[in-house]
């Protein structure tokens, strides 16, 4: 059997990692994650975390090639999981690096699952306790920056446009299935119905 790429697509705080780490605990799936080796790189330079230096560290290495992080993604995957019939990947953001996941594992091989949910039901999320804990763990500048877009949507949504200039709304449109983890208004897909309907999908491309 060949290994399953699922690349996790969504706008920020849709749930994509939310789910993903649920799943890689209890069917022993791995998460790639592109920011990774954004993080990795910013170190490499010596340098704090801090939003203007990872933008600027993560520009300089996607002008040298801009899948630049996600063929950093695909070797890691390829060296540590190449044993696993299904890896998560997440932090795709343009058609271009998704081509390259199916040039390199085949086109049947490669899904995307698009997490969705309101404006409002996202930047609520920003505060959760969850969200909090891992911001923290990325540094205090997350922190900071978490605590600054919950008190100015307008910050919020600034992220939203970036995002999207960069093409993760054309990856929206073409994923292969789509999970609606809106959970504050019809139909209230609460994250238990959510959580059940990402695994049968998983379990589903597994068979």
């Amino acid at each position: 059997m060949f290994m399953k790429v699922v690349i996790l697509v969504g706008l920020p705080l849709s749930g994509k990692s939310s789910h993903a780490s649920v799943l890689k605990e209890k069917l022993s799936i791995p998460l790639v994650e592109t920011g990774t080796f954004v993080y990795e790189a910013v170190r490499e330079e010596g340098l704090e975390a801090t939003p203007e230096n990872i933008s600027k560290v993560a520009g300089a290495r996607k002008s040298e090639n801009d899948a630049y992080f996600t063929v950093k993604a695909l070797e890691y995957i390829k060296d540590n999981f190449s044993d696993k019939p299904v890896v998560f990947l997440s932090g795709l953001k343009a058609r271009s690096e998704v081509d390259l996941c199916k040039e390199r594992f085949g086109e049947d091989n490669v899904f995307l699952i698009t997490f969705h949910a309101s404006v409002k039901t996202r930047h609520q999320r920003l505060m959760n306790k969850d969200r909090m804990e891992s911001s923290k763990q990325t540094g205090d500048s997350k922190v900071t920056e978490d605590i600054a877009m919950a008190n100015d949507i307008s910050r919020f949504l600034a992220r939203d446009k970036k995002e999207l200039s960069y093409g993760v709304g054309e990856l929206i449109a073409l994923a292969d299935y789509v999970i609606n983890t809106e959970d504050k208004k019809w139909p209230f897909h609460n994250r238990d119905l959510t959580l059940e309907q990402f695994e049968g999908i998983i379990k589903s491309l597994s068979e």
